[in-house]
């Protein structure tokens, strides 16, 4: 009697636990906060993807999370704050903030976005990479002589570890960092350094490390930071909120030796142009998987690059279209400065496009779980260390490569035929900086 009493009990327990989509029980009578950013019916799109076969009944999601810095006048902020209290749930701050952006108040200065599974760890780089001195020798005549360096990752990193619950509720791990490089801050007066030489690099930088619980279409306020470009007048407030893409997996024939191929799409879009389809997407998962890649073709954006590799399940496949350049690690000099500093030993860094990826089907064909890795990485000349007196001339005389970097990490399960998006990435101006205007929608597909 007293194991069927436990028994009983076990499957009343079992019967209980919620699924995603519904409410814990304590609100199940209590409405949704309604989204701002949801016009109504018209507006919301079809989470399925449409795929040959019929459907399963295996619901998969994929479950990633966007990211925003907003610079707020600080007059503005102030006087909300004064009326407000700073809320747990931000959604409705967040469409608020959405009307300060239109009126002035307000400025849209960066978006990330990853797309990831719950319980792995996914990261999005948009990066321009410098070299800066850490330790001086001296001289006997002109600058120090710059000994050893150390490389600096300057603009917008995010990463992720992002759980799933049965409530549909996301539990959230986020390390979001943003970085800029001002100028030089010399102890003093150097003849024979140039503007734009680096020597005393200054740093700015807005770090957050926070960990929450997030409902479906829920905004966060995960702080307030001084402006990045260093303006008193305004403040950045930094947003973010969890995204899913939900489609049900479905039977279709299989592939002969789990062979098929893979495609890679990078399109560049406007950065308000995003938001505007961002916020106003309504039900997002079915702009995931694949209605945001018609939108932004359908709007003229740009495709900067397209990868297509064939592979077999299970065996790790890499694309590389790359130009290598090589550089020295370090720099000599003679005692007194006199003469060009000689390089030694040396590095190899591959710039273009690397694609490297692990493809796994499902057990009927009709899903395949991917680790990706695409990258793509610039090179805008040379930073300047260090200059000799060559010629009544100051010359270069230690000097490194500038890389930009734009690199997704992380995994995902696709359906077969549709462009699912992977990540929102910032691209370079034509100076090799990070550029504020513009977005890079990284894309995959399998078919």
């Amino acid at each position: 009697m007293k194991n069927l009493t436990l028994l009983l009990t076990s499957l009343l327990l079992v019967t209980a636990v919620p699924t995603r989509g519904q409410g814990k029980a304590d609100d199940a009578t209590k409405p949704k906060p309604a989204d701002p950013f949801v016009k109504g019916p018209k507006e919301k799109v079809d989470k399925t993807v449409e795929t040959k076969g019929a459907p399963t009944g295996n619901q998969i999601t994929n479950v990633g999370l966007v990211l925003q810095y907003i610079d707020v006048k600080r007059e503005r902020w102030q006087k909300w704050l004064s009326e407000n209290s700073a809320p747990g749930d931000a959604t409705k701050l967040r469409g608020e903030v959405e009307t300060w952006i239109t009126s002035g108040d307000a400025t849209l200065a960066e978006t990330s976005l990853i797309m990831g599974k719950s319980g792995n760890r996914s990261k999005v780089e948009s990066v321009r990479q410098l070299h800066c001195p850490e330790t001086f020798t001296a001289h006997k005549i002109g600058l120090p002589f710059p000994q050893s360096f150390q490389v600096k990752s300057l603009g917008t990193t995010l990463e992720v570890d992002l759980v799933m619950g049965a409530d549909g509720a996301v539990e959230v791990q986020v390390v979001p960092e943003r970085s800029a490089y001002p100028g030089e801050i010399s102890p003093r007066q150097e003849t024979g350094a140039e503007a734009g030489d680096i020597r005393w690099p200054s740093f700015r930088y807005q770090r957050v490390t926070g960990a929450m619980t997030l409902a479906e279409n829920e905004w966060a306020l995960l702080g307030s930071e001084a402006s990045l470009d260093g303006k008193k007048s305004h403040t950045t407030l930094i947003f973010t909120r969890p995204v899913f893409h939900e489609f049900e997996e479905r039977t279709v024939p299989g592939n002969p030796g789990g062979e098929a191929m893979l495609t890679f799409q990078w399109l560049e879009v406007g950065h308000d142009q995003l938001n505007g389809w961002l916020m106003n997407a309504g039900d997002i998962s079915g702009w995931i998987g694949g209605v945001l890649h018609a939108k932004a073709l359908e709007a003229g954006a740009t495709i900067l690059v397209e990868r297509v590799l064939r592979f077999k399940s299970g065996q790790r496949v890499k694309n590389e279209s790359i130009v290598e350049v090589i550089y020295p690690t370090g720099y000599v000099s003679d005692d007194e400065g006199k003469i060009l500093a000689a390089p030694i030993n040396s590095a190899v860094r591959n710039t273009g496009v690397t694609v490297e990826a692990d493809p796994v089907f499902g057990q009927r064909g009709s899903t395949l779980d991917l680790n990706l890795a695409p990258e793509q990485v610039f090179h805008f000349g040379h930073s300047v260390h260090h200059r000799v007196l060559v010629d009544a001339q100051w010359q270069p005389s230690v000097t490194f490569p500038i890389f930009y970097l734009m690199k997704t990490t992380t995994q995902v399960t696709l359906p077969l035929d549709n462009y699912v998006l992977v990540s929102v990435l910032s691209p370079p101006d034509e100076t090799g900086h990070l550029n504020p205007a513009r977005k890079v929608l990284n894309f995959v597909k399998v078919s």
